[in-house]
């Protein structure tokens, strides 16, 4: 006789579900190898660092130690002082990737970057910081945004009579007139 089949570890839903919904169960297993509890950091790293640190670096794994009386009886002698858990404990080190040039500005920014590290997970774990070096492609830039052709946007913006904001009205007609000029038939027809 089969054995009964194991029921979901997420009950299903009908309908759509948010992607951002399945993002954290999916990825909890690699992040947890890494050392993350969550995607605090990673996704935060921008806020944690600034702008300009953050295209250069990023978290690669948080190294917690190894405690290694825990779960094992001590041996007994005759005058050991008694440790609790929280004397063993030490925190943790955050490993940060980043290129050769701004290893120096990380080293330098160490105690602020583990200040807003701990402020952000709420409690002090990080204690120190490790660089990794090593090469990274530079950052790109965004792409110039194209122009629109004016009498396009007057002509999508006829079409928008409806809405009263004219801040709205005229974005919208904008967004319109470049789906409008990707299209590809205004392609063929261009002369």
């Amino acid at each position: 006789m089969a054995s009964p089949a194991k029921p979901p570890a997420r009950p299903y839903k009908r309908g759509a579900v948010a992607l951002g919904s399945l993002i954290p169960e999916a990825v909890a297993p690699i992040l947890s190898q890494r050392g993350f509890a969550s995607t605090a950091i990673l996704t935060e790293w921008r806020e944690i660092v600034g702008p300009h640190l953050a295209q250069w670096t990023n978290p690669i794994e948080i190294r917690w130690p190894r405690r290694p009386h825990e779960g094992a009886e001590p041996a007994k002698t005759l005058a050991r002082p008694s440790r609790t858990k929280t004397d063993n404990a030490t925190r943790a080190t955050l490993v940060i990737g980043c290129a050769s040039a701004f290893a120096l500005d990380i080293q330098m920014a160490t105690p602020a970057i583990i200040e807003a590290v701990n402020r952000r997970l709420g409690y002090g774990c990080i204690g120190s910081i490790q660089i990794l070096q090593g090469p990274r492609k530079a950052p790109v830039a965004p792409p110039a945004s194209r122009k629109v052709d004016p009498t396009l946007v007057k002509t999508v913006e006829g079409t928008l009579g409806d809405i009263e904001n004219a801040e709205l009205r005229q974005a919208l007609a904008t967004l319109g007139a470049e789906i409008a000029a990707r299209s590809p038939q205004r392609r063929a027809n261009k002369p």
